[in-house]
């Protein structure tokens, strides 16, 4: 790419932007990297090389490298679906890099000794005007750090998941049982688990914020084939006399079929 310091600066650009995306613990600086990355240099480098002979107005080529970037996002998005590692973060960066130099190799291979093809005007901006821009800047990082930012939630309500599910490879003669905490804070659950009408079983757990307790029960010995009833009910250990949640379903008895 000798002579063509556009297509250089958008080859480091992209990888600069790439790394610093990937590795800022930031959310918000992480995005100011990985906006460019995603929406500017994919479309300016394929811009570059299919117009590398045939130069654009300015405003014509910046609307095209915007579209472009985002038709690579689409495209890049199924690609990425059907590859092993799926769609990660990693991933996107490695291919909008990929794209941009790649096209940039063909732009500056089409361009040959020529310079840009697209020649950006030059623009004077008054100290007003520069002041009103990084206003404009400023308020724009702010909001994307309070976008970013976890806001405490006083009022907000918890709650707590149970569901019964049959053990797969069991013919429906087990099920597993779970409890999925989504509270504010760690609480305690008494679960009871009727089989039957007759055999229960007792469990009591403590669970934090996305902690999760599975229990598995099995039929007991009834006539081949023949349907159990199993009522699971989660009471909260503060409020033992008021269900809090409570599921149903059945299982078979072992030896159906046979």
């Amino acid at each position: 790419m000798s002579g063509h310091s556009d297509l250089r600066r958008l080859v480091w650009g992209a990888v600069g932007c790439a790394i610093a995306a990937l590795l800022l613990p930031w959310g918000a600086a992480s995005l100011l990297f990985a906006a460019p990355l995603a929406l500017i240099m994919p479309g300016y480098a394929i811009a570059s090389a299919a117009f590398a002979r045939h130069p654009l107005e300015w405003p014509r080529f910046a609307v095209l490298c915007v579209a472009l970037s985002l038709a690579v996002l689409a495209l890049g998005g199924l690609l990425l679906n059907y590859l092993p590692g799926g769609i990660r973060g990693s991933s996107w960066a490695l291919l909008l890099v990929l794209v941009a130099i790649g096209a940039s190799t063909v732009a500056a291979r089409r361009r040959g000794g020529q310079p840009a093809a697209i020649e950006w005007p030059r623009i004077q901006i008054s100290p007003l005007e520069l002041g009103l821009v990084g206003g404009g800047l400023a308020a724009l990082a702010a909001a994307l750090v309070l976008a970013s930012a976890p806001l405490p939630a006083d009022d907000a309500l918890g709650f707590a998941e149970l569901w019964i599910v049959p053990v797969p490879g069991t013919e429906r003669s087990e099920a597993a049982i779970g409890v999925k905490s989504q509270e504010q804070e760690a609480d305690e659950f008494d679960l009871r688990i009727r089989i039957g009408g007759q055999r229960v079983v007792r469990r009591s757990f403590s669970l934090h914020p996305g902690d999760e307790r599975v229990v598995r029960v099995g039929s007991p010995p009834r006539r081949a084939g023949a349907p159990v009833t199993v009522v699971a009910t989660l009471l909260r250990h503060e409020a033992p006399a008021d269900v809090y949640r409570r599921v149903k379903g059945w299982l078979i008895a072992p030896g159906a079929g046979r």
